[in-house]
């Protein structure tokens, strides 16, 4: 299955226009799915030789809207780089 752009229920996020300098390449003030903005925040921290130890989406940087409860199935689930376990 493709996710595509305005997919219904899907979480938003947008960069507040007071940090755009922070963020090269990612426009302020337009929401797009978390997780294309989260891929494209892990391809510029790749690209500058860092490795986020944070939320990569920062939300005193970004706003969030829409998305769902995951439910019961995927509470136990990982979902961000830092909870992996080696």
């Amino acid at each position: 299955m493709t996710k595509q752009r305005g997919q219904r229920g899907e979480r938003q996020v947008r960069l507040k226009p007071q940090y755009s300098d922070l963020y090269r390449g990612v426009p302020s003030n337009e929401w797009w799915p978390a997780w294309l903005m989260a891929e494209k925040l892990l391809d510029l921290a790749e690209a500058q030789g860092v490795s986020p130890r944070e939320r990569i989406c920062d939300p005193a940087h970004f706003e969030f809207r829409g998305g769902q409860s995951p439910g019961p199935r995927l509470q136990d689930l990982r979902t961000r780089r830092s909870d992996i376990v080696p």
